[in-house]
C-alpha cells in the first residue's frame, strides 16, 4: 500500500497539452469519459512516494524517497515515473526549452516533503514564451467574481479561421475588469467565432 505524488497530463506530439487535458475536465458523463478516455487519454506522472507499508516517507530525503519509488517500478498503460536528472540545471533548462516544454523544478536532493505549501527546496523555472493571441469570448467567474468576468478566452487564427487556444484570467484589477467587461458586453454575439474545438460551454461569445 502507497501514497504517491504526481500529475495528470494529457500528451500531445511526446509533451504536455493543457489544452487537451481541459476537454477531460469537469466531465460528468459516463459515455463521455469513455469516449474521451480513448480519443483524449491521460496519464499520470508519478514524482514522489509519501508512504508505503504503513510507514511515511515524508521526513525522508527526496533522494531516498525516490529510490525507494524506483524500486516499485510503477509503469503502465496509463501511469509512469518519470527518470529524473541530477545537475546540469541550465543544460536541462535549455533542453527543455527546445522541446518545447514549460521549464524544469529543480529539488534539494536532501529535501523532505512539506504537505500543505509550497516549499523553499522545490523550484519552478520557467520558460517564458509569449505570443498574440484574440479575444473570442469570455467566461464568468466564482466567488466574488460570480458572473463577471473571469477568464478571456483566446484564439488565434490559423488559414483565415479562428482556432480556440484557451483561457487567460489572472493580472486583472477592480478597475480593470470593469473597462474590460464593458468592452466585451459591447461586443456580444450569440454564435461562437471559433472553428473546430470549441471552448468551455459556459463561454459568452464576443466579436474577435
Amino acid at each position: 500500500a502507497a501514497v504517491l505524488d504526481g500529475e495528470v497530463v494529457a500528451l500531445e506530439d511526446g509533451r504536455p497539452s493543457f489544452q487537451r487535458l481541459q476537454r477531460r475536465m469537469h466531465l460528468t458523463s459516463e459515455s463521455q469519459v469513455r469516449r474521451l478516455s480513448r480519443t483524449e487519454p491521460v496519464v499520470y506522472m508519478i514524482f514522489d512516494l509519501l508512504w508505503l507499508d504503513g510507514h511515511s516517507l515524508m521526513g525522508e530525503p527526496y533522494e531516498a524517497r525516490r529510490a525507494k519509488l524506483a524500486e516499485l517500478e510503477l509503469a503502465g498503460p496509463a501511469w509512469q515515473t518519470p527518470a529524473y536528472h541530477v545537475g546540469d540545471g541550465e543544460a536541462m533548462l535549455a533542453a527543455s526549452r527546445q522541446q518545447g516544454l514549460e521549464g524544469i523544478v529543480a529539488k534539494r536532493l536532501d529535501s523532505i516533503y512539506t504537505p500543505g505549501r509550497r516549499s523553499p527546496h522545490w523550484l519552478k523555472v520557467k520558460n517564458k514564451r509569449t505570443t498574440d493571441v484574440v479575444v473570442g469570448g469570455w467566461l464568468p467567474g466564482e466567488g466574488h467574481r460570480a458572473g463577471r468576468l473571469g477568464a478571456l478566452v483566446v484564439g488565434f487564427y490559423k488559414d483565415g479561421e479562428l482556432r480556440y487556444a484557451g483561457r487567460a484570467g489572472s493580472g486583472f484589477s477592480e478597475s480593470e475588469l470593469k473597462r474590460v467587461q464593458a468592452m466585451l458586453e459591447a461586443r456580444r454575439r450569440d454564435d461562437s467565432p471559433f472553428t473546430g474545438t470549441q471552448p468551455p460551454k459556459l463561454t459568452r461569445f464576443v466579436e474577435p
